[in-house]
């Protein structure tokens, strides 16, 4: 199989950048988010836990970094 090239925006690669772990690749990253056949399985699952309040509150850090820049 080939190699393709494809243009993202400026904020979509900051959200790829910011699912990467360790030495992901882009690429890794891409067929890690695609692996779920269900990407709303389980959405809600937390809600209504003490957890679900702490998920909020680190999106909203990591929200403010990325808007912050490099």
């Amino acid at each position: 199989m080939g190699d393709k090239t494809i243009r993202v925006s400026e904020r979509t690669w900051r959200k790829l950048q910011a699912r990467k772990r360790g030495n992901e690749s882009f690429e890794d990253v891409i067929e890690r988010e695609l692996e779920d056949d269900e990407p709303l399985a389980g959405f809600g699952a937390w809600s209504d836990t003490e957890i679900d309040e702490a998920v909020r509150e680190v999106k909203r850090e990591m929200d403010a970094d990325f808007e912050s820049g490099p």
